[in-house]
């Protein structure tokens, strides 16, 4: 990779039109690009984010005109071009014959996605090539935005496949994503809603003339048409699947309305605890908790929706929880319980239980792990749990965590990401074959990262706090690596307790007595893992007595660790939710 300063613009240019590959400053954060005409070039930005090929390129060019010569202009093509173009405004629709784009730029449904680059670097670029440039952000598919010449080097720095040239504008404003809108059918549909807002009139294309508009009197008459123009664009605006012009995943969870109109608020260092549903579903504890908050360093909650028991806790609208009857809604209105976080500037985390599910397992024993001696294989707390390595299983994850970020979290937690650890493992029927566990759990990350990435949400993993100071192949028999973790999820989580460390650990008769050392020496250990890679790591802190008595000392000396060891952020446990400032700064 050759690093170009912004001096070095015609240079910049010179490589695109030699077909190499270019990292550059948008609008939004730095994005990747080359000739959009070029097959070779176009190859290989989908090889070095391995991004799938039902997701095409978008293109940008110098302006409306040249915008003309790839994409079908219809009336709804043209209100939106002559409104927000040039701006961060992205317009799908079909792309003309003959256009020389790529495929990969043209999807398999024949559309094409391009914007008019208000971006000054983004306009010099497209017009001195003189033909489409690619635009899509620099990263692996998965990860997120890069604000930083230096991040997106590092990013690909180990890759086989990476940029030929970074140009270097150091770092970046953080903004939100562009819009999204769907013309294909001379029709207006809402992608993604980003910088640029759709106004009401722009949904239409209605040509009045003068002598009519005398005819429309009446304080009335002009109230009507407000009610049923209102009603009309709210059924037209909402966000439809995106499958269907071949650009990003569908929109809508399969028998649910929510859509995905949010996106990814700034990313935060999480100082913060765990609450059950039924905390998080009483307002006086709530006030209680939010009231902690706001009096000490805290900033953040991470709340069960889905927990130990399987049970689904709040009121979904995914099909399957109705008809398998997994709810147990203990938290009656989330919507108004993350309207008060946000009024609180409260970071929201939704905890999600995965592979330990005893009531699916139950009532869905063919996604099971079964025992050799006949029917469902149960742990020492005569739990089943769902089959790790099963597809079905892996959906119906992804369905309950989309749905968690479409109303209203800002990140998703997955915990019980694993094999069982106890009950008599040896009489477990495994159906991985020849794969390791630690494959198919390292297979069940890269599948929620792909699923999820186009999601408002960021996604963090709980892990053994062992997993940090191992290496190699060893996954401690339940498929949990640390260094497969920090390759797909934004934040990874240990949970380093250190009354759970055994006697002798470190040579620490009692490690509960040594919470500084265990906790600083477990983080250190998995941060040296994770440099370089997507994920950062941020440690669960134990809060409850077990091995010693837990006070406000102990709790403060494990954050000093954390932050010692170089990891971004924390959150206490306590299962019974019992928390006090002790150990806490004051605000």
């Amino acid at each position: 990779m050759q690093i170009l300063k912004e001096c070095y613009l015609s240079q910049a240019v010179a490589s695109l039109l030699e077909g190499k590959v270019l990292v550059f400053p948008t609008e939004t954060s730095y994005g990747l690009g080359c000739d959009a005409t070029s097959q070779k070039s176009v190859d290989k930005i989908f090889k070095m984010k391995g991004r799938g090929d039902d997701k095409p390129l978008l293109i940008v060019v110098p302006t409306i005109d040249v915008a003309r010569k790839y994409l079908e202009w219809n009336d709804a093509v043209d209100r939106l071009a002559k409104a927000h173009w040039p701006g961060a405004l992205t317009i799908v629709g079909m792309a003309k014959p003959n256009s020389g784009l790529a495929n990969g730029v043209i999807s398999k449904f024949g559309t094409v996605a391009v914007r008019v680059s208000a971006n000054n670097v983004v306009k010099f670029l497209s017009e001195s090539l003189g033909k489409a440039l690619v635009a899509t952000s620099a990263n692996i598919s998965g990860a997120g935005d890069v604000y930083n010449s230096s991040e997106a080097q590092a990013m690909f720095s180990e890759k086989v496949f990476q940029p030929d040239i970074i140009l270097d504008y150091g770092q970046l404003e953080k903004r939100p994503p562009t819009t999204i809108v769907d013309a294909t059918k001379d029709k207006i549909k809402i992608l993604r809603q980003g910088q640029v807002k759709i106004k009401f009139r722009e949904f239409f294309s209605i040509k009045i003339k003068p002598w009519i508009a005398w005819m429309v009197i009446g304080i009335g008459a002009i109230l009507f048409s407000i009610l049923f123009l209102t009603q009309y664009v709210l059924a037209m605006a909402e966000t439809e699947s995106m499958s269907a012009v071949g650009l990003f995943q569908a929109d809508l969870i399969s028998g649910n309305h929510l859509v995905n109109t949010r996106y990814k608020r700034a990313p935060i260092k999480v100082k913060g605890l765990y609450l059950t549903a039924y905390s998080a579903g009483g307002e006086k504890k709530m006030d209680s908790i939010i009231k902690l908050i706001n009096e000490t360093e805290l900033n953040a909650v991470v709340i069960d929706l889905k927990d130990y028991s399987g049970k689904v806790l709040y009121d979904s609208k995914i099909p399957l929880v109705d008809n398998l009857k997994l709810q147990d809604i203990r938290i009656k209105n989330v919507e108004k319980l993350l309207a008060k976080l946000d009024e609180n500037n409260i970071y929201k985390i939704a905890r999600i239980s995965v592979f330990q599910d005893p009531i699916l397992a139950e009532k869905k024993p063919q996604w099971s792990i079964k025992s050799k001696q006949g029917g469902l294989w149960r742990d020492k707390n005569h739990l089943a749990w769902v089959d790790p390595a099963n597809p079905e299983v892996w959906k119906y994850v992804i369905s309950v965590a989309k749905e968690a970020g479409r109303m209203g979290f800002d990140e998703i937690n997955f915990d019980y990401i694993r094999f069982p650890t106890d009950g008599r493992m040896s009489d477990i029927v495994y159906t991985n074959g020849n794969s390791k566990r630690y494959e198919v759990v390292a297979k069940f990350f890269k599948f929620l990262s792909k699923e999820m990435e186009d999601e408002p949400v960021f996604i963090s993993a709980d892990l053994f706090g062992l997993t940090t100071e191992k290496k190699g192949e060893d996954d401690m028999q339940i498929g949990q690596r640390l260094s497969d973790a920090v390759l797909y999820f934004d934040y990874v989580m240990p949970m380093v307790y250190p009354s759970h460390c055994p006697s002798g650990y470190r040579g620490y008769k009692n490690p509960a007595n040594y919470p500084y050392e265990v906790v600083y020496q477990s983080m250190k250990a998995g941060v040296k893992q994770a440099e370089g890679k997507k994920a950062k790591l941020r440690s669960w802190i134990q809060a409850f007595n077990l091995g010693a008595v837990y006070d406000g000392a102990k709790i403060k000396s494990q954050i000093k660790a954390t932050d010692d060891a170089g990891a971004d952020g924390w959150v206490l446990w306590n299962a019974a939710n019992r928390y006090t400032s002790a150990g806490l700064e004051k605000e």
